[in-house]
């Protein structure tokens, strides 16, 4: 699964001016490994029906139809949600378009724990407006949804943005598999398609 700044990067994608909400949304799911890292309880909160089975675009529909009225209500949460439904979106995407080469490699475990790292601090570095991102983290609200505690997201929120205050968490060597130009494409191609799911599912109406 790609780490906090590809997941922002799409935000930022989706709308240029994305909300604190949008972008508190987008990490919100993996706050589950403050509680634990046992893959059937992440599957929980990536609202996955069993392990290693991604939502499809029905069921992504179907959440946000069955939380219409609250979003109607509450437009911060509407955009907390479409962050939420991006993050697991663009995980299900990512499996199948950038993670095979890693599979593939008999190191793959280890090289792409460095990809993902150096991606962020790449992404931070590279991409306009990139530390802003990590500024409206500060101000957003929490909720709880999909199986988290609003503690839960704040305390994981605290731990990514401790990540990048240590520059010794950057690799040193430059991306081994991945390149800047492959990700590029995946962000831009996988937040059009989100846009595009998005006015199928008339979510721009409570944003």
């Amino acid at each position: 699964m790609p780490w906090p700044m590809v997941h922002f990067a799409v935000a930022a994608e989706i709308n240029s001016h994305p909300s604190p909400s949008l972008m508190l949304g987008s990490l919100a799911p993996d706050s589950i490994h403050v509680r634990t890292n046992i893959r059937s309880e992440k599957a929980k909160t990536h609202l996955m029906a069993a392990e290693h089975e991604f939502p499809t675009d029905v069921d992504f529909q179907q959440v946000i139809e069955s939380n219409r009225q609250r979003m109607q209500q509450d437009r911060q949460f509407a955009q907390y949600l479409c962050g939420y439904v991006a993050h697991i979106y663009t995980d299900r995407e990512w499996t199948y378009q950038i993670y095979p080469p890693y599979e593939a490699d008999p190191n793959g475990r280890s090289v792409y724990t460095h990809d993902v790292k150096k991606l962020e601090f790449r992404i931070l570095r590279e991409y306009v407006g990139a530390p802003a991102w990590l500024d409206q983290l500060i101000t957003a609200k929490a909720y709880e949804f999909g199986g988290l505690t609003a503690q839960e997201v704040y305390k994981y929120r605290g731990e990514k943005l401790d990540f990048f205050i240590n520059g010794d968490n950057e690799p040193v060597d430059d991306l081994h598999i991945v390149t800047m130009d492959s990700i590029s494409s995946f962000i831009k191609k996988t937040a059009l398609d989100l846009k595009t799911r998005f006015k199928e599912w008339h979510v721009y109406e409570h944003l």
